[in-house]
């Protein structure tokens, strides 16, 4: 995605604490890629609309007009990025007027409410349904995580289409001049390989996965020689790997494929699943 975000940050806002620590992160991501910030509250929802979220009620007008006046006055006159921060207020269900706006911005930002493990699964939360949906990247961002610079940006590589998500991980770790962890899991079977059937001289399953990874990661430390990149194989299922020592003042980056919040649970999407147990901001990269 580059350092420069022409395209600008939209941050959903609602009236909810959490929602205005989303607007905290978004004006710092903002500032450190010299992006124009949005701040946006939808009212209304059409009882027909496919896209509306379970259980989740739209504010009205008046709501939403509040928030982002609350949001704005936040910032206390601050000019994110260098720029004026934009105000709108548009009819719609929230989901889906921010998942519109993550197909022309460069970022959708939201929060996340602290929920225990019945929750966490439910489904009906706007931001796990817009994370999962969207066809453009979305930042969520938990109650209780840290809203200033991260202390590292970790990134989930698996598979051989991982460009986007490094590309942002990267970039992150650049413009938050903070190191970057990249992470990959490996089949614990694999680390186990007794070698049996294999000459002396030909490497493990395990050893041919990690070599594929570093080829895959190799442009990106061209691209980004600034960043202090170290690449980690953990022996576990992807989302304990990604989940390690995690800390709310921890920035996660994963890739990801749009689909309903309801598939991704039926086929255990590590994105979903980082997404809902994460203490820190998550971004979710989609292809």
């Amino acid at each position: 995605m580059g350092n420069n975000w022409y395209d600008g940050i939209v941050v959903g806002v609602d009236g909810s604490a959490e929602s205005m620590a989303a607007v905290d992160w978004a004006a710092l991501t903002a500032d450190r890629h010299s992006a124009h910030l949005t701040v946006l509250g939808a009212h209304g929802t059409e009882p027909s609309n496919p896209h509306a979220v379970l259980g989740v009620a739209a504010n009205t007008l008046a709501d939403a007009r509040d928030a982002v006046e609350r949001a704005v006055a936040r910032l206390d006159g601050a000019r994110p990025g260098g720029h004026q921060v934009e105000q709108r207020v548009v009819p719609g269900e929230p989901v889906y007027v921010l998942m519109q706006r993550a197909t022309s911005n460069d970022l959708v930002v939201v929060g996340r409410r602290g929920l225990g493990a019945l929750g966490r699964a439910a489904l009906g939360s706007v931001s796990g349904a817009l994370a999962a949906s969207a066809h453009g990247p979305v930042a969520v961002v938990p109650a209780g995580a840290w809203t200033g610079d991260p202390r590292r940006v970790v990134v989930g590589v698996d598979g051989d289409d991982a460009g986007p998500q490094l590309d942002m991980a990267f970039a992150e770790a650049q413009q938050r001049a903070c190191p970057l962890e990249i992470v990959h899991a490996l089949d614990p079977d694999q680390l186990a390989d007794p070698g049996s059937g294999r000459r002396a001289d030909q490497p493990s399953q395990a050893e041919l996965e990690r070599e594929g990874v570093r080829h895959r990661v190799a442009p990106w430390s061209e691209k980004y020689p600034t960043v202090s990149a170290t690449l980690r194989f953990r022996g576990e299922n992807a989302v304990d790997a990604l989940l390690h020592d995690l800390s709310a003042e921890d920035l996660v980056v994963v890739g990801g494929r749009p689909h309903s919040p309801m598939v991704g649970r039926i086929r255990n999407s590590v994105s979903d699943a980082v997404l809902r147990q994460s203490a820190g901001p998550v971004i979710v990269v989609h292809e």
